[in-house]
């Protein structure tokens, strides 16, 4: 009998965007439920024995109670059948963890919270399912460590958050996945999670796949966001089809402008509610209507989901608030910022926000600042 399930990862729920108003986050957030509400729809519509989401369900380990209530609530309605949740990165499994034995009894939920000697076995589709939760969000060791297939009978299927090792980026400290770790396990399928572009791998008889993102979040996002329909016939062939979940869009437009009204032209052609538009403006030589074009922006900021790309500003910011910091014979501060800096240049864009505003603080305790705290 063949096997039909739901591969999904990296809902982020409760994720703060970066950038955005107030409405146009507060319209991410729904369209991020609103994904997760068609994953439960989907598995029902196409005949899914089961959902597998491998990893950052949360976009932290300490969701607030809103967003723990509300997930809860789309599992109870949304899902009438088993649903595995596996720890990620963002949501690893800790002590203060939602996942560790504090979850609420939710029907059909099973959180992946432990480490198996002997695959999680599914009578009902003789199906068996290899994990190792995430206990911390960097790791040198593979999240698929010591996952081999244990019998020829029934499926056999893993589920990792992590980064396969075959681009060339430093995945070393990302829970690095190894083709040939893929190829030795002998599973039929490898679900993953961590990369919000959906890719799929074939290594020996193992097939490996991203899902990707149900609903994106950045401009470093896929436009739409997809979750993926599995099949797995008897003779172990495997099929995998995208399902589109995602309602809010991102969209960079770089134009060059001539006049005003081609401005306006451009909004009224992508500025929507369903999609955030960043603007990347080049302007003509003889350009000298600067100061409309801030006002077109605003008035269309105030209706739709529209920021300017403020980027290069943002970037700027702290060097020059450090710069100004370590004026003087301050051999400690400098070389709190040195590294900072060191760290910020070497990693992601997320962690580089958080070095700087470690800056600030940072900062603030040297000096003895009243309000450091």
């Amino acid at each position: 009998m063949p096997l039909t399930f739901i591969h999904a990862a990296d809902y982020h729920l409760g994720a703060a965007p970066k950038r955005l108003g107030a409405d146009a986050a507060r319209q991410l957030e729904e369209s991020q439920f609103s994904a997760l509400e068609k994953t439960g729809t989907f598995a029902k519509d196409h005949g899914a024995a089961f959902v597998l989401i491998c990893g950052d369900l949360f976009d932290s380990r300490n969701p607030s109670p809103r967003i723990i209530t509300r997930t809860i609530s789309i599992f109870d309605n949304s899902f009438d059948l088993p649903v595995f949740i596996l720890p990620g990165t963002h949501d690893f499994l800790s002590d203060k963890s939602p996942y560790a034995g504090s979850w609420p009894d939710t029907k059909n939920v099973t959180i992946l919270n432990h480490d198996i000697s002997s695959p999680y076995y599914l009578l009902e589709f003789n199906c068996h399912l290899y994990f190792n939760p995430n206990r911390t969000n960097r790791s040198t060791t593979s999240p698929i460590l010591g996952l081999a297939r244990t019998s020829d009978e029934g499926f056999h299927i893993g589920l990792a958050h992590g980064s396969l090792a075959i681009r060339k980026l430093d995945v070393a400290a990302d829970f690095p996945i190894r083709p040939e770790e893929i190829a030795a396990s002998k599973l039929d399928y490898l679900a993953l999670g961590h990369w919000h572009t959906g890719r799929s791998e074939r290594y020996g008889r193992a097939t490996a796949a991203y899902s990707g993102i149900p609903q994106p979040l950045s401009f470093a996002d896929p436009e739409s966001g997809s979750i993926l329909l599995v099949h797995i016939s008897d003779g172990h062939e495997i099929s995998a089809k995208q399902l589109s979940t995602s309602q809010v869009k991102f969209r960079i437009l770089k134009e060059k402008i001539y006049h005003p009204i081609d401005l306006i032209h451009l909004l009224e052609k992508y500025a929507d509610l369903q999609t955030v538009v960043k603007v990347e403006l080049e302007f003509s030589d003889n350009f000298h209507e600067h100061h409309e074009v801030d006002k077109i922006i605003q008035s269309w900021i105030s209706r739709y989901l529209v920021i300017l790309n403020d980027d290069n500003k943002l970037e700027e910011a702290v060097p020059t608030f450090v710069s100004g910091m370590v004026e003087g014979d301050r051999p400690l501060l400098r070389s709190f910022f040195n590294e900072l800096e060191r760290l910020r240049e070497g990693d992601s864009q997320e962690r580089a926000h958080l070095y700087e505003q470690a800056a600030v603080l940072g900062s603030s305790i040297i000096r003895g600042d009243d309000n450091a705290g």
